[in-house]
């Protein structure tokens, strides 16, 4: 038997941050492409939490710096059917994995 929790986050990292990031994420948006994503910070030793979404393939990796020196996960990518319900981003040769940005924007 299987129980849901009705939840106001993803049930897991780098899910689409219209649905709520988890508690140890921030919802990222990368300079150049559009859409966002949950992203947790990279462990001391450069890891990230390997929970993706249900569908996703990408792997999880230490790819994002802000210009404060933080380093955050993303998903690698190399095509939209990595990505699940998101879609594959590429900047600078690099695919991310990025969900449509909100109407808010």
């Amino acid at each position: 038997m299987t129980t849901q929790v009705a939840a106001a986050t993803n049930p897991t990292h780098y899910g689409n941050p219209s649905t709520g990031c988890e508690s140890d994420e921030q919802a990222v948006k990368v300079q150049g492409l559009s859409g966002d994503f949950c992203s947790p910070k990279c462990d001391s030793t450069g890891s990230c939490p390997s929970d993706v979404p249900k569908g996703d393939t990408a792997t999880p990796e230490c790819a994002l710096r802000t210009t404060t020196g933080d380093k955050y996960c993303a998903l690698i990518c190399q095509s939209d059917s990595d990505c699940g319900t998101g879609s594959c981003q590429k900047i600078m040769g690099v695919g991310l994995c990025t969900y449509d940005a909100t109407a808010t924007e």
